[in-house]
């Protein structure tokens, strides 16, 4: 097969910023240029796939189907380019912290940026990855996991449980009307794994909760394990995801996403701390961990649908 140029960086770039954020004025404002710049470079980019990215509207845009299969790409891809940089940069009080792609893209990084100006000392070095054995592997001094059990072998916390909840962006729900469970055998469904990898329902586990016969749901989308992707379809006018309540806080803080209807699932899947005992380390981890613990739930206090902290012993 022979080698296809890539296109510049620059528009690649652009056209993740405005995708995740489904809009080219708040993407304009992360990466200080204007909208009708930003605009240029995702038309240039259009133009030299020959495929169109985004359908777009009086006064939102909607992410394609071509488009949402590039920005899964481009995800992965941007974050092993941060990856590769932070691993080659030093800091006297560096913090390795490691934790799923869908925690790292939908909750931590976009609350990094507090952290950093609470604790300008401190150096986050970020690792995400799918592999459970990453967590407090060599050179990682903190994990934030996924598990039904606790792990005896690390320093570990439990933080909180998490909840599986049916969203769709205001537009979507109002546009197709839906009000009760059993619309959702009218609308496109964005399909992803869920926390099946960790034990925990999936979309066929609602409908039973739901008392629907999925036999004539709609195959749409599938997403694989990167629920953040499905949460961002979601946004974007796909469709209904099953979400995760945690990764899908701020969407719903923002008014992005809202629920249409329930049920929602509590899934016995906890997020954990874990860490390995290091006098090194310790200072540090504990900040991180205070910092965690009181981001999380405060932003439960914003969030309805948010279940009480698990006690220290849960």
């Amino acid at each position: 097969m022979p080698f296809r140029r890539l296109p510049p960086l620059n528009a690649l770039r652009s056209f993740e910023a405005v995708a995740r954020h489904g809009s080219f004025k708040a993407a304009a404002g992360e990466l200080f240029v204007t909208p009708a710049a930003l605009s240029q470079q995702v038309r240039k980019l259009e133009a030299d796939l020959g495929v169109d990215l985004f359908v777009r509207q009086n006064r939102s845009i909607a992410i394609t189907a071509a488009g949402m299969r590039l920005n899964a790409g481009l995800n992965d891809g941007f974050a092993r380019i941060r990856e590769a940089v932070e691993s080659v940069t030093t800091s006297h009080d560096q913090l390795v912290v490691s934790c799923g792609q869908p925690f790292a893209a939908k909750w931590l990084t976009p609350r990094l940026g507090d952290f950093m100006r609470s604790y300008p000392q401190i150096g986050i070095s970020l690792s995400s990855s799918f592999e459970r054995d990453s967590y407090c592997g060599d050179g990682v001094d903190v994990g934030i996991c996924l598990s039904k059990a606790q792990d005896d072998s690390l320093d570990s916390e439990w933080l909180i449980e998490e909840i599986l909840v049916p969203l769709a962006s205001p537009a979507f729900i109002a546009e197709h009307r839906l009000r009760e469970p059993k619309d959702i055998l009218r609308v496109p469904i964005i399909w992803d794994d869920g926390l099946a990898f960790a034990g925990g329902p999936t979309w066929e586990c609602w409908f039973r909760e739901a008392r629907i016969d999925p036999a004539n749901a709609n195959r749409g989308v599938n997403f694989g394990r990167h629920n953040e992707q499905a949460i961002d379809a979601a946004a974007a006018g796909a469709g209904v995801a099953l979400c995760r309540l945690t990764l899908a806080s701020l969407d719903i803080g923002s008014g992005r996403l809202q629920m249409p209807f329930g049920p929602t699932l509590d899934t016995g899947v906890h997020y954990q701390l874990v860490h390995r005992a290091s006098a090194e380390t310790a200072a540090l981890v504990t900040t991180f961990k205070n910092w965690l613990i009181d981001e999380m739930f405060g932003a439960a206090n914003g969030c309805p649908l948010r279940t009480e902290p698990l006690s220290a012993s849960a």
